[in-house]
């Protein structure tokens, strides 16, 4: 735990350092425009969409007839949880393939000079990666939205749904570069409740306004503090057992 926490900690400090400022604000504002632009052209329509779902099922009906007002905001909730992930994914996308280069060569550098790079993650399975994350984020994602209308349920599924995504993308991206094929397996393979777990704290700051904005970059910061750290122990601790 300390040493998640530690991670944590080192990604917050470096976040507002001018360098990585200026490499934050790219997904920052590509996603916000992106998103903005789509739900300025079809906000209408999906809400419309949405209500004429609810007024398929009984407790629409029955709401709709109670009063139409209420049946419109639930229209508008479910709009925004279903557009929610698309920012998200978004933002976490332009961030893993844009940005994280550069936040894994800064932490490197500053951190971790003598680290050699084995080079064991190819551009593919990155991608791969990526696509079964966010295939099954958004699964999961859609699964569970009833249990959003459960009071509790709208606060803690989408943190514990954003955790896995965040540590499904970020454990593999941050030492792709650092760490050879054996040692990629082993880091994956081995402390996934951990890896789960630091993926968790970023993916609290969604319910941050402003703040969240900035979840992406230091859950990649996070998650690179911590599979370098990891990954120059377990070199310290059988530098002979891995190959390229």
């Amino acid at each position: 735990m300390t040493d998640i926490l530690d991670a944590f900690r080192k990604a917050l400090r470096d976040l507002f350092r001018p360098q990585v400022l200026i490499m934050v604000v790219v997904p920052i504002a590509c996603a916000m425009a992106l998103w903005t632009f789509v739900a300025w052209l079809f906000w209408a329509s999906l809400t419309q969409w949405v209500g004429t779902l609810l007024l398929s099922f009984t407790v629409g009906q029955w709401i709709d007839n109670w009063s139409h007002a209420v049946l419109q905001f639930f229209a508008v909730l479910i709009t925004l949880a279903l557009l929610a992930p698309g920012v998200l994914v978004t933002a976490m996308l332009i961030t893993e393939f844009f940005t994280m280069p550069g936040l894994v060569n800064f932490v490197a550098q500053r951190y971790y000079p003598k680290l050699a790079r084995e080079h064991g993650g190819t551009l593919a399975a990155g991608v791969a990666n990526s696509l079964i994350g966010i295939t099954l984020f958004a699964v999961l994602w859609l699964v569970t939205l009833p249990l959003w209308f459960t009071g509790i349920g709208a606060l803690l599924v989408p943190v514990f749904i954003s955790a896995y995504l965040n540590q499904r993308i970020f454990r593999h991206d941050a030492v792709a570069d650092h760490a050879s094929r054996g040692e990629l397996r082993t880091l994956n393979r081995d402390g996934r409740r951990r890896l789960l777990l630091l993926g968790l704290l970023p993916a609290v700051l969604l319910y941050v306004p402003l703040v969240n904005l900035l979840a992406p970059a230091l859950t990649g910061l996070a998650f690179t503090h911590y599979q370098l750290g990891r990954l120059a122990r377990l070199r310290a601790q059988s530098p002979a057992s891995f190959t390229p």
